[in-house]
């Protein structure tokens, strides 16, 4: 047996030595395994921060890029929005070695002012913020440029809504550039929360929750709040003509078939409920102070009345200073509507215009001026600033995503109804004898935008 045993114990000897020698192979594999995945994982960081660094710039030598408005639009800062804009306004002038200036001109001034310029071969600034009838009237004259003739609209930060608003010719071009900050600005109705609870009247809000805030609740609330010199309501006859058409899932215009449709039964149904609330219920306070437009924020802000309609923007210094206490929803639901909405009746966006140098690279200066990343969250933030309540806020966040346009001014209507909505306001016209008056010209007016 002894030379059986001592071939085993070779054997066994063999077999450890070749099992040491294989695991320290796959112990110096394994590092270097290790190492390489820690060098490759080095390498896909380098590769990110590559592709940030490695963006492409534009050298303009030095040129100045105008972004014109009628009010002043230079950021500031000071607050974590004005920080952000500036902090990218910087980075932007870098990139592309210009100097961004924001300029102002008389919004009565503009457009005869761009026209001039343009046609002289010299357009006064790169950017100008237009009203979509402003920018419809400059491209139906070939003013401006469309972007899906200079960019890819795929691949632009615009969101499909925004790209939608800015289509204001016939040809279903983007003309008008924007972003969600001033788009959805909300469009909905301010309300006196002191004054319904001092009225024993249950909060619009809860009944927005409860899908229960209707044209017919409103009223109530109106006819509860009229009481001598105070009003359940104020409004601009034309913006509450408006509201409550959209607000009852109907159009002024059907703008894929280009016809007259404020006298649909749904239309119809909105502006003989507007015609009641003035000369029925008389609960509107009259405009007796300065115009139709001015005069009912500062009733609601005097608390002289319960409601107003109104965007997020006007909750003013003034509004934030009232004595009692406020809230803001969603406008009301009429009869024929299901879904609540931020009621937007216009807007306004920039356009370039033709013969600006490089057109291109200013709409890709304009879309990299903006904080689309943080657009959003400012948004929020700004909402908790200026609105008074958290409730209010919620609501604010909600229009964002529910956002209702009405959209026919720039198809060569912005004027036509002039005294239309003021004749029902007064009682002069039925609703009935006022559209069938105005609807002929209105249909002329589009059909001759449309090249009918």
């Amino acid at each position: 047996m002894k030379p059986y045993l001592k071939l085993f114990f070779v054997m066994l000897l063999i077999g450890l030595l070749v099992a040491c020698n294989t695991d320290k192979e796959t112990s110096s594999n394994d590092n270097e395994g290790n190492q390489n995945i820690e060098h490759n994982t080095q390498n896909d960081e380098n590769n990110v921060q590559n592709e940030g660094t490695n963006e492409e710039t534009y050298d303009l030598g030095g040129r100045t890029i105008r972004l014109n408005f009628h009010v002043d639009l230079t950021p500031e800062e000071g607050t974590e929005t004005g920080d952000l804009l500036v902090e990218r306004w910087k980075e932007v002038e870098e990139k592309y070695n210009v100097t961004i200036e924001w300029t102002e001109i008389p919004y009565e001034e503009k457009i005869e002012h761009l026209t001039t310029t343009v046609l002289a071969g010299e357009p006064f600034a790169d950017l100008v913020r237009m009203d979509p009838t402003q920018a419809s009237g400059l491209a139906q004259e070939g003013l401006i440029i469309p972007l899906d003739d200079i960019i890819d609209l795929s691949q632009s930060k615009m969101s499909e809504e925004l790209k939608e608003a800015g289509r204001v010719n016939p040809d279903g071009k983007v003309y008008m550039m924007d972003t969600l900050r001033s788009f959805a600005s909300g469009g909905g109705m301010f309300y006196n929360k002191t004054m319904f609870q001092q009225a024993g009247l249950e909060d619009p809000y809860e009944l927005v929750q409860r899908g229960e805030w209707t044209w017919e609740k409103m009223l109530e609330a109106a006819l509860t709040l009229t009481t001598g010199d105070q009003f359940g309501l104020a409004a601009d006859p034309n913006r509450l003509a408006e509201y409550l058409i959209l607000s009852n899932d109907a159009r002024i215009l059907n703008t894929e078939t280009g016809e007259i449709v404020m006298d649909s039964p749904e239309a119809m149904e909105a502006l003989e409920f507007m015609a009641d609330l003035y000369n029925v219920h008389n609960v509107i306070k009259p405009n007796d102070r300065s115009s139709n437009w001015e005069d009912p924020p500062v009733f609601f802000n005097e608390g002289l009345v319960g409601m107003v309609h109104g965007e997020s923007w006007e909750a003013t210094d003034e509004r934030r200073d009232t004595p009692f206490e406020w809230g803001y929803v969603f406008w009301p639901l009429g009869p024929n509507a299901s879904e609540y909405g931020a009621l937007k009746v216009s807007g306004g966006g920039y356009v370039i215009p033709v013969g600006v140098e490089d057109p291109e690279i200013v709409y890709q200066i304009w879309e990299d001026l903006q904080i689309w990343e943080y657009e959003r969250d400012h948004l929020h933030a700004e909402y908790e600033n200026i609105l008074t309540n958290q409730e209010s806020v919620d609501i604010a966040n909600q229009m964002l995503d529910a956002v209702k346009i009405s959209k026919w001014k720039q198809y060569n209507l912005h004027d036509a109804f002039y005294g239309t909505f003021e004749a029902i306001m007064n009682g002069d016209e039925t609703p009935a004898q006022a559209v069938a008056k105005v609807k002929p010209e209105a249909q002329a007016r589009v059909d001759e935008f449309l090249g009918k």
